[in-house]
Parts: C-alpha cells; structure tokens; sequence
C-alpha cells in the first residue's frame, strides 16, 4: 500500500501512514482486519482523521454510491464516502436540502457523521445526530446495525465519535424539504458585543439560520463589533416565476407547469477560484488582519434594510468558492479553535475569550459566534450557549501557549473545544471539558477492545488510558 503525507485541512501536524481506498464495502473486511483509521474528505482541522502510529488509513472518497432516496420524505441511504456536495446535487432538484451542515460541502458523509456536525441552524435543530435514521458500522467485533432503538449504545457512541468505534459503511439520513435554492438573507452590523447579543436574542425566533462574524481585534467599547448574518429557506418569488415562464416561452420553451419549480431548484455548479501556491504566512500579520477587519465591517450592509435574496452556496459555503484556501496561512499552518460556552455564563465567557484573543493578539483571519442548543450523544461538543470558532495561524510555541492559556478560561466558565477541529488540546485539558469521556469510552471499549481502530487525537488525549 502507498506511504502517504496526511493532514487535516489545518495543515498541523503532517505525519506519514499507509493509505488505502477501498472502491466497494466487500473489501472492508480485508482492511480492518489490521490497525487503522477510517478517512473521509480529510476537512477535519486537526488529527481527528489522523491514523495514530503503525495504523493504516482506510479512506472513503470512492465509496460514493447512493443506494436509495425516497423523494416522497427525503429518506437516503447512502455509503459513507459520500459527500455533502454530491447530496445536494441529488437532493436540491427534487426540493430537498441537509438538515444541517457545517461551512463546507466537500466533507464525507461518514466524517460528518463522526464529527456530529452543527450549523447555522444550531440552536433550532441541533447537530446532524438528529437526522441520522439508522447507521452500518464495521466494528472491530463485526458489522452491525445500529439506530437510536437498535444498539443505540453503539449509536450515540460512533456519532461524534471520531471513528472509535469503527467504520462506518453507509448511513441513513433524512432531509428537509425546501422550495428554492435560494436563502432570504439579513446583515446587521453590531458596533459592539452587548448589541451583537442583543441582536442575536431579537432574531432568534425568526430565522431559523443566523452566525455572526466578529472582529477579534477590536478593543475597547468595540470588542466584539460583528456582522449578523440572517437566513431563511427562500419561497418562490411569484415575480420570478411569472417572468420565468415568459422568457421560456419567447425562447421557444412550452412554460409547462413544474418548470418554474426546476428552475427554483436547480443545482448549479458555480465557477472557482484556487489558491496557487503556499503564501508566506507571514502575510496574515496584526496590521493585514485590522484592515481586512476594517474593510469587511464597512462593506457589510446587504442590500436595501440589510436585506437580500441569494444562493445557498454564498450563504452556506463562502470558502467553498475558493479552492484550498487553507494555503493562505503558510507552510506552518494554522489551528481552528472552536470552543463552546453553555448558559447561563455563554455572554460573560465569550467576553473573556474576545478580552483575551485582543489582548494577546491573537487575531483571526475569520471568526464567527452561533448559538447552539444540546447535543444528546455520548460525547457532546454543543450544549445550550455560545460557540466561537477562531482561524489562528501557527506562530510556533508562543501560539501554543497562548491557546493552552485560552483553554483554560474556557474550562473556567465550563465550555469546551471541539475535538474534530483540534490540533493541540492537552489531555488533562480534555479531561475538565470532557466529563462524559468515561462513559463514552467504556463503549467504545465495548465495540473496539483492542484499539484496533485509533487515530492520533486518541493518542494525544491518552483517551485509552482514561
């Protein structure tokens, strides 16, 4: 088997393993016969996706079959190597749209399963686990089926579960009935924290979407000044489908009834830039980061009232148009600190963290805030409260030792880091945002005995000594 130079999309670490890509589940078993790690898209940031030593990377990108999809309720069945653009492309013509999804959708059905992924949408519908209808893992004790009635220890344990418990093979999901392509978008500038939460408190019951840019550098009576960013599913725009169905029929085209709604629906793939080569990460310094924060504040308004009508994609995935983007930070890479402060300490928690990331210089290329609700898994990241998630480029020991300090305040306020975007947590650090850990683990023993399958965030988190 090839000896392959992985990472996760945070660039940190890079480590050398074996890599296979199985093209069909027969040859599943034959490969976790040995020591591995399952493998998706590889859009974790950190060493989630990661094979710990001596193990091989199983990857999933050619298991990409659909195997059923009930265009009444929305039901698919899938194999895990699936990603969340090729759903869309299925599902969006036939008037469906995820029921969750993170800012991109080149990751793998299986990896967003394991990650337990959660969106804008957070603190209305939860993370993915609530979607998932019934799973096939490969576990380490044989293959088996498992649902929230039918080994639903297996279940809770392997969604969030960072591939611990094994590979998942295919998967079933429910999706959400939409009737456009289109997202009904508002932009509200904050000029600081206390009016960016007051914002997000008025919208809330509004808009089912909402995520909030900040700017980590600001200071002063403007820490924490931000741009909202509002959504809802659009409805059809009755004078978008008359002038529809006038322009088919002067083009020649029958105006049938339903055409309006195939173009209400289409899926388009959309043009992309790329990033070339590897900047200088030196690039992304404090006077770069207090311009682009400046300009992007200003320029942020919408259109009349804040107010536009605009495609899933910019809405969803505004990354997405540019083809790796992760090279921006340099050939050291950078670190996604995603962390989560529950209520009633989410505002005063997230607060402190603003304090200190100005304070310390920490600025971030792109940092957002959400509201998240309750996770219900065995090892919850989301809990009623705040999250924030930060782009650091790596600087070296200095940053490292500046997010171990962070890590700290937020274990005082009682949050935690997301583990599928983490680079660096220590394992006592784990320990005090992770109570649940033991727990999740016993099953995880339960399924996987001999840590057949096991990644280097295991390894770094001594999560097999716990």
């Amino acid at each position: 088997m090839p000896t392959n130079a992985l990472s996760g999309w945070g660039r940190y670490p890079i480590v050398t393993a074996e890599e296979d890509a199985p093209e069909s589940l027969g040859r599943i078993p034959s490969l976790t016969g040995r020591a591995y790690l399952p493998r998706g898209q590889g859009r974790s940031y950190g060493d989630a996706g990661l094979p710990a030593a001596g193990h091989l990377a199983i990857n999933s990108y050619r298991l990409d079959r659909f195997l059923s999809f009930n265009p009444y309720s929305g039901v698919m069945d899938a194999e895990a190597g699936v990603t969340f653009q090729a759903i869309l492309r299925i599902a969006l013509p036939r008037g469906f749209f995820l029921p969750v999804t993170p800012g991109t959708m080149f990751v793998s059905l299986g990896g967003a399963i394991a990650s337990n992924v959660h969106g804008k949408n957070h603190h209305h519908s939860g993370s993915l686990e609530h979607f998932i209808l019934e799973l096939e893992v490969a576990t380490p004790m044989g293959t088996l089926i498992c649902s929230p009635a039918v080994h639903p220890d297996l279940f809770r344990a392997t969604v969030g579960g960072y591939g611990l418990t094994g590979f998942i093979t295919r998967a079933k999901l429910r999706l959400k009935p939409v009737e456009t392509a289109q997202v009904e978008c508002l932009r509200v500038r904050a000029p600081g924290l206390d009016s960016l939460f007051a914002l997000l408190s008025k919208h809330d019951a509004d808009y089912e979407y909402s995520v909030a840019w900040l700017d980590t550098l600001a200071r002063g009576r403007s820490m924490g000044r931000g741009v909202l960013m509002l959504g809802n599913h659009a409805l059809p725009s009755k004078a978008a489908g008359t002038a529809g169905s006038a322009g088919m029929a002067a083009q020649g085209g029958s105006g049938a009834p339903g055409t309006d709604k195939a173009a209400n629906l289409a899926y388009r793939d959309k043009r992309r830039l790329k990033v070339p080569f590897t900047l200088p990460g030196a690039l992304l310094n404090r006077p770069f980061l207090s311009a682009f924060n400046e300009v992007f504040y200003r320029l942020s308004r919408g259109g009349a009232g804040g107010k536009s009508r605009e495609g899933f994609e910019g809405f969803f995935y505004p990354l997405d148009r540019i083809g790796d983007w992760n090279l921006l930070y340099g050939r050291k890479g950078f670190f996604q600190y995603q962390c989560m402060i529950p209520d009633p300490r989410g505002e005063d928690g997230i607060a402190a963290a603003l304090d200190f990331l100005s304070g310390n210089g920490l600025g971030a290329f792109l940092s957002v805030l959400k509201r998240c609700g309750d996770d219900r898994v065995m090892l919850p990241f989301c809990k009623r409260g705040y999250t924030l998630a930060l782009d650091i480029p790596f600087r070296g020991q200095e940053t490292l030792r500046l997010l171990d300090r962070l890590d700290d305040l937020v274990i005082s306020f009682g949050g935690r880091v997301y583990l599928t975007k983490d680079a660096r947590l220590r394992p006592e650090a784990f320990r005090a945002m992770y109570p649940e850990s033991r727990a999740w683990m016993e099953t995880v023993r339960r399924y996987n005995p001999e840590a057949k399958s096991n990644s280097r965030l295991a390894e770094r988190l001594e999560l097999w000594k716990t």
